[in-house]
């Protein structure tokens, strides 16, 4: 993937642009909440939104994987998933087009994650997973290899 511009690279530019914008600029922000501190809400998602997850559920298609379960996630193109340190997760997903999809967890240098990645499934209706994923602070997106630049979602991982 050398030389391939990523959408997180393509993002993390976006935001540094963005960033600078901003330099200077005061914060009139009232909201006094500070969420390094305890995670409680990171990258807009709230940690207790995630604590009762134990099972994601994906539509497989070349346009994005889409969220089937849990509730947070249904219907949602590519939704940004929130994980917490330690706990264990399943990940399935079902091939809705047809065409040959896997499913990949990895880490920011785009390397897959402790072999978390699913079998290739071609048919459509065929189901797979990854089961007993363990969340770690290093993973930062589930990924179908095939079509990375449209089947790609983040992961945000809390932390205690």
């Amino acid at each position: 993937m050398q030389g391939q511009l990523t959408r997180r690279t393509a993002l993390a530019s976006a935001g540094v642009g963005g960033f600078s914008l901003l330099a200077g600029c005061p914060d009139n922000d009232d909201d006094d909440t500070d969420d390094t501190d305890d995670d409680v809400a990171v990258d807009g998602l709230d940690r207790e939104d995630w604590e009762d997850v134990e099972e994601f559920y994906f539509e497989g298609r070349i346009e994005a994987w889409t969220g089937i379960e849990p509730g947070i996630i249904e219907g949602e193109d590519n939704p940004t998933i929130g994980l917490i340190e330690g706990q264990e997760y399943d990940f399935r997903w079902v091939n809705e087009d047809g065409v040959t999809h896997n499913m990949e967890i990895r880490d920011e240098d785009d390397g897959i994650i402790d072999d978390y990645q699913s079998e290739d499934v071609s048919d459509q209706g065929e189901e797979a997973d990854i089961e007993g994923v363990v969340a770690t602070e290093e993973m930062v997106t589930y990924i179908c290899a095939y079509h990375e630049s449209t089947q790609v979602g983040d992961i945000q991982v809390f932390t205690d």
